[in-house]
């Protein structure tokens, strides 16, 4: 199961427990293919953190602004679950301060934040 993963996914698993797998660095294109697989769906989401759709959403956003969406996030071992879900969100590219607010409004609530002038990151437990 991990090697299917890890060629879905165009990753290498960086975490590997008897329940679920860590991914890293997810671009809105794969993001999107593995909803078009069935490997999860619009609305599965982790914890508090935003649901894959709205995930989708905002990296689309960010392309229209010229800057790039990076996701992170887990799948669980259950294969015949749709359960990918998403983490974490890393933008790259921001030359825009009202962007940076934009991406704040969109994370609200995230347990942690960092702004700089290399990325935004947030991230959900």
């Amino acid at each position: 199961m991990v090697q299917r993963i890890e060629e879905i996914l165009g990753t290498t698993i960086t975490e590997y427990t008897p329940n679920a797998i860590k991914f890293e660095g997810l671009s809105l294109e794969t993001l999107q293919q593995i909803i078009e697989e069935g490997y999860t769906t619009l609305s599965a989401n982790f914890n508090a953190a935003p649901s894959v759709g709205s995930f989708i959403e905002f990296g689309q956003y960010c392309q229209r602004s010229g800057v790039m969406a990076i996701f992170d996030g887990i799948a669980f071992a259950d294969k015949e679950a749709s359960n990918l879900v998403v983490d974490t969100i890393t933008v790259i590219g921001v030359k825009d301060l009202n962007f940076a607010g934009e991406f704040v409004q969109f994370v609200w609530g995230c347990d942690e934040m960092e702004i700089s002038s290399q990325k935004l990151y947030a991230w959900w437990d």
